[in-house]
């Protein structure tokens, strides 16, 4: 189980180094899973020349973003992943993916959150973020990114993933494992930088539609 530093409470959750001795071999067996999907998307890479964007996508379909991360960016991602548990392992798994990743979420550590991806976003790297994360309500946006998108001057991409065929768990948002050798349909939605005078409600009502219609998402 992934240990958490008693004399800091709200520090992020780790795996124990020990439990790297599955930790890869699991990721592995992740490669060759997603190795075996066939993946279609409207674009063949996004063209990131200009600077670094905020990428979204909903929580739930977190399982192939490594794939399609390195398939259409060309500058690195940095993922915000919770603070939890559950957090600890996927920062375990993307680290064996190639993303590295920036701890906190809007209940913890949120604004430590927030100065760390700023800076990563001014050394280049994009920001990968799940606005209904880390629980949820699934498909409804928080407005994190942003905060994150007004400070760093830099648009979206919005990141609609599609399994024709897939597992789904128990969990609050119902998480995805598309099946082997199954379809995966990927659309990638420029979307500009936040306006001025913009709200931040009308621009996550915005981007919570093109993400839902991206994704296929159905009316909640």
């Amino acid at each position: 189980m992934p240990d958490r530093p008693k004399d800091l409470p709200d520090s992020p959750a780790v795996v124990p180094w020990y439990h790297w001795v599955w930790v890869i071999p699991a990721a592995m067996i992740l490669r060759l899973w997603l190795a075996t999907l066939r993946v279609h998307s409207n674009v063949k890479s996004i063209d990131d020349r200009a600077g670094p964007v905020v990428i979204l996508l909903w929580h739930d379909k977190l399982f192939t973003s490594s794939l399609i991360a390195n398939h259409h960016f060309s500058r690195p991602i940095t993922a915000l992943i919770s603070t939890s548990k559950d957090g600890a392992w996927l920062v375990a798994f993307f680290r064996v993916m190639g993303l590295t990743a920036v701890r906190g979420s809007s209940n913890k550590r949120g604004a430590a959150a927030l100065i760390a991806l700023t800076r990563t976003m001014r050394r280049g790297n994009h920001t990968g973020i799940t606005p209904d994360g880390p629980k949820g309500p699934a498909y409804k946006f928080k407005t994190g990114a942003i905060a994150l998108a007004r400070l760093t001057h830099s648009p979206f991409v919005v990141l609609g993933i599609q399994y024709r065929h897939c597992w789904r768990l128990r969990s609050w948002d119902r998480f995805a494992l598309p099946m082997p050798f199954s379809r995966v349909d990927v659309q990638l939605i420029q979307e500009p930088t936040p306006g001025p005078d913009e709200a931040d409600e009308a621009i996550a009502q915005r981007l919570e539609r093109s993400l839902n219609e991206t994704s296929g998402v159905g009316p909640n």
